[in-house]
């Protein structure tokens, strides 16, 4: 899993190469991917690049003077699949729980409502 800047910087990527194949990205156009207050400079872009590459999500063919030729490869447009199917998951998870927990609260009160009854109808009777 990759944390969240990486994770942007790769939506980045995805999105400038559309199609796939290598593009040409100025380091401006990278670091545009993060607010101004996050604080990423040019070697934390240089690092999250290498990291990237190094988990096979991307290809840089060249680095050179704040212009990179790189693309995205199978492994990183299939990230982004895969993270969306998991919340989907997580999100249909957690709906048959709270399914299940209100058919069990349902459940136990009308039996409780049950007992209650055939209780004072044993009380009354006798």
């Amino acid at each position: 899993m990759l944390d969240g800047r990486t994770s942007a910087l790769l939506e980045k990527i995805n999105g400038l190469c559309g199609e796939g194949g290598f593009k040409i990205a100025e380091e401006g156009d990278l670091l545009s991917c993060f607010p101004p207050s996050d604080g990423t400079g040019k070697a934390d872009l240089k690092r999250m690049l290498a990291d990237l590459e190094e988990r096979r999500y991307i290809e840089v063919k060249y680095a050179e003077e704040g212009v990179y030729c790189l693309r995205p490869l199978p492994e990183g447009k299939l990230y982004f699949e895969t993270l969306r199917r998991e919340r989907r998951e997580g999100a249909r998870r957690r709906t048959s729980a709270f399914a299940v927990s209100v058919l069990g609260g349902m459940l136990g009160s009308f039996l409780g409502a049950l007992l209650a009854l055939a209780v004072f109808f044993l009380v009354r009777g006798a």
